[in-house]
């Protein structure tokens, strides 16, 4: 009878806890599935449109100038390659789907170049003058170090009496193959995550039969995975590095886009991009319906402190890591990135259940 008795008890808890399990469970699919979605939705459709419409802008703004040679249309030039740059800023912590086909990222941005690949390389390609490399197709297979932002950059770097010769010139054939590149690849990529039947499709599919992704949590996963790159590439790479050690062992020309000016408004647009895909994205949502408010609170906090140190830089991001009192601002902002980074790897991806090293495949 003690053991009836105890096989019953058993019976009664079982019956109790499953259905609670099974819901917690399904709540917490609903919640990814929000998160994918929504992030989808509303951050990263919109952001690669706004990437494609740019670089139809630079592409045309290339051929203008190509065609009349004017200090006018070298403005105008100029500033849609900086359009196309912070568009682009504001969308690369995406770091998964249609971005990982054909190298498109580093095509788009080869960087950091620890070994002055884009130098060497474009050099080559000014020397040897030949015409047949600038085909469309041909050119999308050579060294990425010379397809994307970083040697436009260096093309436009000494304004428009830099870009020598002709209307018909080499360089400037160059500077538009690279800009008719950056606009083709962009277009792919808006279309390639379209809702019909694109990379967005796949995303709300997830963890149905036949999808890539086998669990709906996987999607949220990469997007941290990616949110936490980003923010690690700001702390390490765009300052750190130049930042150096101490003053004297600072090095400026290490920091990103140094040549076009564009340091400071790249960081910037970087963290806005990533505390938009938070706070829009499903994630800050997420955490408030699993009662993690002051976990949502700190995150928040610590993006508009970052924001706010950013804007706030008296000087341009070279000027500043050369500087006694910016170099302070500058560690704060490290420091901040450092505990921001934090907060989403620990904190956040503990409290969704969600942590960024999972993956279905290792049995986790």
């Amino acid at each position: 009878m003690q053991h009836i008795f105890i096989l019953l008890v058993f019976v009664l808890v079982i019956s109790i806890i499953l259905p609670h399990s099974s819901g917690r469970a399904a709540d917490k699919e609903g919640l990814f599935r929000t998160i994918s979605e929504t992030s989808v939705s509303a951050h990263i459709v919109p952001r690669y449109k706004n990437l494609a419409a740019a670089g139809v802008r630079l592409h045309a703004s290339a051929q203008t100038y190509c065609k009349d040679r004017t200090a006018g249309s070298f403005t105008a030039l100029h500033s849609s390659f900086r359009d196309y740059w912070i568009a682009w800023a504001g969308i690369r912590h995406v770091q998964f789907g249609p971005i990982q086909v054909q190298n498109r990222g580093f095509r788009i941005q080869f960087w950091p170049d620890f070994r002055n690949k884009t130098g060497k390389q474009l050099s080559r390609v000014l020397a040897a003058e030949d015409r047949a490399a600038l085909d469309e197709e041909t050119f999308s297979k050579t060294s990425v170090a010379v397809q994307g932002l970083p040697a436009l950059e260096r093309l436009l770097a000494n304004g428009h009496q830099g870009v020598d010769g002709a209307a018909d010139s080499f360089k400037c054939a160059l500077t538009e193959t690279i800009a008719h590149n950056l606009s083709r690849i962009a277009s792919t990529l808006s279309a390639d995550w379209n809702p019909q039947n694109g990379y967005a499709h796949i995303i709300s599919m997830a963890g149905s039969a036949g999808s890539p992704y086998s669990e709906a949590r996987e999607v949220p996963v990469e997007l941290i995975q990616g949110l936490i790159a980003e923010l690690e590439a700001s702390h390490d790479v765009r300052l750190g590095r130049p930042l150096g050690a101490t003053q004297d062992k600072a090095r400026p020309k290490l920091a990103e886009a140094w040549r076009s000016g564009l340091s400071k408004a790249i960081l910037l647009e970087s963290v806005k991009s990533i505390a938009d895909i938070y706070r829009n994205g499903g994630l800050d949502q997420a955490l408030r319906e699993v009662r993690e408010t002051a976990l949502a609170d700190r995150i928040i906090a610590g993006f508009e402190t970052i924001i706010a140190q950013t804007d706030a830089l008296d000087q341009s991001l070279p000027e500043a890591f050369t500087a006694a009192q910016d170099r302070k601002k500058l560690k704060a902002i490290r420091a901040d990135l450092k505990g921001l980074t934090g907060l989403l790897s620990t904190d956040l991806a503990v409290a969704l259940g969600i942590p960024p090293g999972f993956n279905s495949r290792d049995g986790d």
